[in-house]
């Protein structure tokens, strides 16, 4: 389905021990004014008890469901949750995951994904 910006700033927090006991994506919970800092997500198409089950499966991390409008007549919904006390640098590999995912996902090269990492960090 594509992807979009959202007026959310991503930020990283917790402990993930899949991830070297370091931080994991997360947006905040309020609106982000600054475009400059609006977060890119991809988009999947997914019927809704499958947003609901991924949720669950997340273990309680990501608890809150943020409603982002709609596409193509589809609602859009994200999750996340309030850590922003738990601020944490996510890993390296991790960040790759991400970068991996933007290239995929944008077609932007090399150093706009860098840059567009970097001011979350």
């Amino acid at each position: 389905m594509g992807w979009i910006y959202v007026p959310y700033r991503l930020y990283f927090a917790r402990c993930s021990p899949r991830w070297e006991n370091k931080g994991v994506a997360f947006l905040f919970d309020e609106k982000e004014e600054n475009p400059e800092y609006y977060s890119v997500i991809r988009l999947w198409k997914i019927i809704e008890a499958q947003f609901y089950e991924i949720q669950r499966q997340e273990g309680g991390w990501y608890n809150l469901i943020l409603e982002l409008g709609e596409k193509d007549g589809i609602e859009i919904k994200t999750i996340t949750g309030r850590w922003r006390n738990k601020k944490q640098a996510p890993s390296k590999e991790y960040l790759e995951v991400i970068k991996k995912g933007l290239k995929e996902t944008t077609n932007w090269d090399d150093e706009r994904i860098e840059a567009y990492v970097k001011k979350f960090m």
